[in-house]
């Protein structure tokens, strides 16, 4: 994609923003990167420290699973960016091809005349955006994990309920759906594995708690089907 002499405005403060604004930029475009809070610099999601027994012992030892919740959140804490990106984009920033507008969000955005007039709820940086016009708007703000939402889930919810949390199902130890042979990864295993469970290091985790199950599970369907036969 050509995105010579656009303007684009990117809205997000996290790790794809900058990676989108980069790859902008690379393709000649003027970039406008919009964050409703300062953007900062984070090596990893979470604290190392969630990496191991160091902060998970406390969480798994927390029978509440509305605190797990707040803890997840605490932990991750939003969108961040790694020193390296950041780095990057401060340079950019000094030559002119990029533009932070940092504690800023969109109040209104309209396309007129063939380009978007963005208005922003600062006022102190209002008139300035909404004289520049725009070709492009991406939105880089991240997702909301929420099972009652999710097309396959909403119908495996129907057929066998289990309590969720602020959209998190609660699962079994090894990430079992309750009463099915359903496993549960990613962000949505969190309430289980932790903070880091959308990471790789998180996906690592829970494949330690759901490949014994599975094998276990195969070993067991294995056993009826061999008595079956021979009865």
């Amino acid at each position: 994609m050509q995105l010579q002499g656009e303007r684009i405005l990117i809205i997000g403060g996290g790790l794809t923003s900058g990676h989108l604004a980069i790859g902008a930029i690379q393709r000649g475009a003027q970039v406008l990167l919009m964050s409703r809070r300062p953007v900062y610099e984070k090596l990893f999601d979470a604290d190392p420290g969630w990496l191991g027994p160091k902060y998970l012992k406390g969480f798994w030892a927390e029978p509440d699973w509305n605190i797990r919740w707040q803890i997840i959140q605490q932990a991750r804490n939003g969108g961040s960016m790694t020193p390296a990106m950041l780095t990057q984009l401060r340079r950019l920033q000094r030559e002119g091809r990029i533009v932070f507008y940092e504690q800023c969000q969109v109040s209104q955005a309209r396309w007129k005349d063939d380009h978007w007039q963005v208005c922003c709820d600062h006022g102190a940086l209002r008139e300035c955006i909404l004289h520049q016009p725009i070709d492009r708007i991406w939105c880089a703000t991240g997702s909301q994990l929420d099972a009652t939402k999710h097309p396959l889930l909403q119908s495996i919810l129907e057929t066998y309920p289990t309590d969720i949390v602020n959209g998190l199902p609660v699962v079994g130890e090894c990430l079992r759906w309750r009463d099915c042979e359903l496993f549960i990864m990613g962000g949505l295993a969190a309430l289980r594995t932790g903070p880091t469970a959308r990471n790789l290091s998180g996906a690592r985790a829970i494949s330690d708690r759901i490949v014994p199950a599975l094998a276990k599970s195969s070993l067991a369907l294995s056993w009826a089907l061999q008595n079956r036969s021979i009865n």
